[in-house]
């Protein structure tokens, strides 16, 4: 299939970035289909670690990039972005869509002021998509147009009234915002023009000449709005269905949906984690892993892998095939298990909660997995271009077993953060 939807299948954080970076060699198009600044791409090649917030992870191989209607954009950390690319030897390829929305430093300010308890990164998504929904927040198009000054001042009082409730801001210091921030996101705007476009055609235009389109999702799919673990969710839908509405995805186009997992689980900020571990066990997983936000650098919660929850990411987003990342993390600990199910007051049970405190109760069923083979770096690369069967016993039976219980296969495994340290079955 020319097209490829790449999500990712747990809490985010599985490595999407390497992943997509790899894949992109292989495309003409690639396209950002939601979230924001709140994802966070690490992606190392020669020697070199780039880490993307906002641009699509293809950016390395010199590709067509597009952030897509679905996403949102704070134009400053987004040219500090492109500057940073630019600075590193390198000439982004990108579009935007005219149709994404803006983050603004009030969304961030709203954000700062109540995301604690979800456990959000603080840079405006949640605020920015809710006045999206409510009709009243601008979208690039309007800090680009030639009255931008204008529409950005008549958005800003539209929220004064709740910004004052909300003591965002007072009667004066809302004055010197607005035409600060006015003068300001123009400025941006008209730094923007060139990267502007409408990326619905440019996918359209791509997909008609049969050329290879790759749609690159952000967190994953347990922070999914509707079918997360709610309330503790991001603000825009995870699913691969995100890339027909926020990318430009065309219906009926046969399409292969990607899903990305760890080899274990993680999590960043608050909500049920039903496999997390705690002391000297998670203290080992997460230095074995490096596990600390990209976005944030908060250390990332850490557990064994989560089958069953995997299993309903599969279902709900439609997932044909599993990459796996992180193999080699798991030849660096003892005792690794796997969730087969759920209990709860010692009843299984036969669905994945929609309930965030009903699944703050469920009790682990687990399965013993014998320990991975430890490869060295150049171990692991003897691998590449080989078959399944080729692999260690142990990590042959941990992978059979794994596609067994979520009924779809692995098709890439991935073993470092580097290009080449990827196989392909």
């Amino acid at each position: 299939m020319k097209n490829t939807i790449v999500v990712g299948a747990q809490w985010g954080d599985e490595g999407k970035g390497k992943l997509v970076d790899v894949l992109a060699e292989q495309s003409d198009l690639v396209v950002r289909f939601n979230g924001g600044g709140n994802a966070g791409h690490t992606v190392m090649h020669a020697g070199e670690t780039y880490k993307f917030h906002y641009m699509p992870s293809g950016m390395l191989h010199n590709k067509v990039c597009i952030l897509g209607t679905g996403v949102v954009i704070n134009p400053k950390d987004l040219l500090e972005e492109i500057q940073s690319f630019t600075d590193s030897g390198h000439a982004p390829k990108l579009k935007i869509s005219a149709r994404a929305h803006v983050i603004f430093p009030h969304h961030q300010l709203i954000d700062e002021k109540g995301g604690g308890k979800i456990g959000t990164t603080g840079r405006g998504i949640g605020p920015t998509y809710s006045q999206k929904a409510s009709r009243i927040n601008l979208r690039i198009l309007d800090i680009i147009a030639d009255d931008a000054i204008t529409r950005i001042k008549d958005a800003l009082r539209d929220v004064k009234d709740m910004l004052l409730a909300d003591e965002i801001f007072t009667e004066e210091t809302f004055q010197q915002y607005c035409e600060t921030v006015s003068a300001e996101y123009a400025s941006y705007g008209n730094q923007f023009k060139p990267y502007v476009t409408d990326t619905e055609d440019l996918v359209r235009i791509a997909t008609k000449a049969e050329e290879a389109v790759l749609f690159e999702g952000a967190q994953g799919t347990l922070l999914d709005l509707n079918y997360g673990t709610y309330p503790f969710v991001t603000s825009s839908s995870t699913l691969a269905a995100a890339a027909f509405v926020g990318g430009g995805a065309i219906p009926g186009v046969p399409i292969r949906i990607l899903g990305i997992t760890k080899a274990y689980t993680t999590r960043v900020g608050e909500g049920p984690f039903p496999t997390e571990l705690g002391g000297d066990a998670a203290t080992n997983l997460r230095e074995a892993g490096h596990e600390y936000g990209a976005t944030t650098g908060r250390p990332r919660r850490v557990g064994h892998l989560d089958l069953y929850a995997l299993r309903y990411a599969i279902r709900i987003s439609g997932i044909q095939e599993l990459a796996m990342t992180k193999i080699d993390t798991l030849a660096l600990v003892n005792g690794v298990k796997a969730c087969i199910g759920y209990k709860i007051d010692g009843k299984k049970i036969d669905y994945f909660p929609a309930d965030a405190p009903t699944l703050e109760l469920v009790e682990p069923i687990y399965t013993d997995i014998p320990d991975i083979a430890d490869l060295s770096k150049d171990e692991w690369k003897t691998y590449q271009g080989k078959s399944k069967a080729d692999l260690p016993e142990s990590i042959k039976s941990y992978i059979k077993f794994i596609e067994e219980f979520v009924e779809i296969p692995i098709t890439i495994l991935s073993h470092g953060p580097e290009r080449n340290e990827t196989i392909v079955f």
